[in-house]
């Protein structure tokens, strides 16, 4: 009797041995995914919540009593930006840049993955579903983006984003034949609103441009601080006629714009260059060059005036002597080696 007896105390004290260590692989495996910085919920076969960590309650809303059971898409409300509802299950489901709606209706964004439980047989049993808030984060990946394209002063695209969108424009007037104009100008007497009144007055000055300036274009007219006092305007999809009108109604708006600081009145004005393309022939560099050509040679006769490119090579003269002489003070853009000629 005693041989049957100890092989059942062998067996019975194995089994506690495996149970405890089940015990402590479960604890330890439970611990684990909650000390996981990311949002996990498992998901079973049907479609329910089996398990939400605390990282997952606290994004979703629902304590993990209250989630299970429950069918997953009323725990993690995946949403369009019209607010409908995404099956997060569903295999054409994007989890990059995601919407999700909390129980309390807030809306995070969140990126995340799925992934199917298999065992050993490879036959689903569920599905893990990670995912983070990530709406900081890309609320600074924006801030970021928009300081990279966007003047700081005025609010405006710099000149980085302006050249890309000039180079847009080229291809499009190269493979599609459309027409476009560019316009190229500085400001006339705005250094001695720097020297009389200080830089602060003149970035003011410029601030209060920025804002006459858009108001004299359409919507989806492009317009950018170059740097310094420079600007430049992209008008897509317009005609000669179109841009002499626009370039003459920016030139007037300066001219008319009274500045007023600290009591005194200050007036300045706008010299010009005005290109159109509709080739492709010339490059974004090319292209502002010869419109900066044509803004110091609005300059060389007077200031305050618009000259067309098109205009001056119906002329057939060649460019006086005064805009090398005022390119050598301050040289914008640099001449490429072997520029085409329109």
């Amino acid at each position: 009797m005693a041989a049957p007896q100890d092989a059942a105390n062998d067996a019975l004290s194995l089994a506690q041995r495996e149970l405890a260590a089940c015990r402590q692989q479960c604890r330890f495996a439970d611990a684990a995914l909650r000390a996981i910085s990311d949002a996990v919920v498992i998901v079973s076969l049907e479609g329910n919540v089996v398990l939400l960590n605390p990282v997952a309650a606290h994004l979703t809303g629902w304590t993990e009593g209250e989630s299970l059971e429950r069918p997953l898409g009323d725990v993690v409300r995946i949403v369009d930006e019209q607010g409908n509802g995404i099956d997060p299950l569903a295999p054409d489901a994007s989890w990059h840049f995601t919407m999700l709606r909390r129980r309390d209706g807030h809306v995070v964004l969140v990126d995340g993955s799925v992934s199917s439980i298999v065992d050993e047989q490879r036959r689903v049993l569920g599905s893990v579903i990670t995912f983070r808030n990530v709406t900081a984060a890309k609320r600074l990946t924006d801030e970021l983006t928009h300081q990279a394209h966007h003047d700081p002063l005025t609010g405006l695209p710099n000149r980085r984003a302006f050249e890309s969108r000039l180079r847009r424009a080229v291809i499009s007037a190269k493979e599609q034949g459309c027409r476009h104009a560019l316009l190229y100008f500085d400001l006339d007497h705005f250094k001695p609103v720097n020297d009389t009144a200080g830089h602060a007055a003149g970035d003011e000055l410029l601030r209060q441009l920025a804002k006459l300036l858009r108001t004299q274009l359409r919507e989806h007219d492009a317009l950018a601080r170059l740097g310094g006092d420079e600007f430049g305007i992209l008008l897509e999809d317009a005609t000669a006629e179109q841009a002499a009108y626009v370039a003459e109604k920016v030139r007037r708006g300066i001219a008319n714009y009274q500045f007023e600081w600290q009591g005194e009145i200050f007036r300045i004005g706008a010299s010009i260059g005005q290109l159109e393309f509709a080739d492709g022939k010339l490059s974004a560099y090319e292209l502002l060059y010869r419109a900066d050509e044509m803004c110091y040679l609005a300059k060389s006769r007077g200031r305050d005036r618009v000259v067309a490119f098109a205009r001056e090579r119906e002329r057939g003269g060649a460019l006086p002597k005064a805009v090398a002489a005022l390119r050598s003070n301050r040289s914008r853009i640099r001449r490429p080696r072997s520029p085409a000629r329109p």
